[in-house]
């Protein structure tokens, strides 16, 4: 029976096995994600920060989903090393799974700027639902927070947790005014102050702000660091073919953490489930 390994539980991955169930019956399929949950809509997660949905409104695909394509999902499981030569993908507790063809879906994330101090708590790098989870427990005991960026998400960030009343400090440029949101722009964060906790900021100018939360929404990179070191061949991303093929014949990668040859990039949700669905016909081509 072939063993077919999906990392990533989300909409690229999540295209992928159903694809592959539809034409392969047999095969073993599991699914690995470092998260605790279900397959969810990660692009609404803004929305259930504002109040707007219920977490419930999140839901993508069900146990019902898992169980009935036969699909093993292993919740909470990072994976941090790739055997390739023994075909196994190893675990952050060092066990590890076998596979032999591996599917890449782990799309892209937040990942934190080296300063002193980005390990305290309080200090989130903004991926999906256990952050805004977290957030939304905490902000109603926050006093100030700081929100570091100036894209689109940053910005809608810093405008739900201002409308909550709460004073929002941007280290970015606003096209417009926010109300309850003060943007600072030229004096980025040299060191994030306090004891486990944050409690406050220092800017390259030396300037103190007291802040209860450190939100870094941006900018989101390919999760791909257990790849870079093995055999496949990655810049910023994954580089495939156009059969979403890596160099490596019985590896694939799809979704945000993978790059086309000499195509423009197309990242997103519909861009994820798109590929992932073509991904089953690929691999259960003979």
């Amino acid at each position: 029976m072939k063993k077919i390994v999906i990392i990533g539980n989300s909409a690229a991955g999540i295209s992928a096995a159903e694809s592959i169930r539809g034409i392969d019956k047999e095969a073993k399929i599991t699914m690995v994600s470092d998260e605790p949950y279900l397959a969810y809509q990660r692009y609404k997660v803004l929305d259930l920060l504002e109040g707007k949905i219920k977490e419930r409104d999140l839901n993508f695909r069900n146990q019902d989903f898992y169980n009935n394509n036969s699909i093993e999902l292993m919740l909470e499981r990072e994976v941090v090393e790739l055997n390739l030569n023994k075909k196994k993908a190893v675990f952050k507790d060092r066990d590890s799974i076998e596979f032999d063809e591996l599917v890449i879906a782990t799309g892209s994330k937040v990942k934190l700027p080296a300063l002193k101090g980005i390990q305290k708590e309080g200090v989130v790098a903004l991926n999906g639902l256990k952050e805004v989870k977290f957030l939304i427990e905490n902000l109603p005991i926050a006093h100030t927070v700081v929100v570091v960026g100036c894209g689109t998400t940053a910005i809608n960030v810093a405008r739900i947790i201002g409308a909550k009343k709460i004073e929002v400090k941007l280290l970015g440029a606003l096209n417009e005014p926010i109300e309850g949101v003060e943007a600072i722009i030229n004096n980025p964060i040299s060191e994030i102050l306090g004891d486990s906790e944050a409690k406050a900021v220092r800017l390259a100018n030396n300037k103190v702000i007291g802040a209860s939360l450190v939100i870094f929404p941006e900018p989101k990179q390919p999760s791909i660091d257990f790849v870079r070191e093995t055999e496949i061949k990655c810049g910023n991303f994954i580089f495939v073919d156009n059969q979403m093929r890596t160099n490596i014949p019985f590896v694939f990668a799809v979704g945000d953490c993978a790059e086309f040859s000499g195509q423009v990039k197309y990242c997103g949700w519909e861009s994820a489930l798109k590929h992932g669905s073509m991904l089953g016909g690929v691999i259960c081509q003979k």
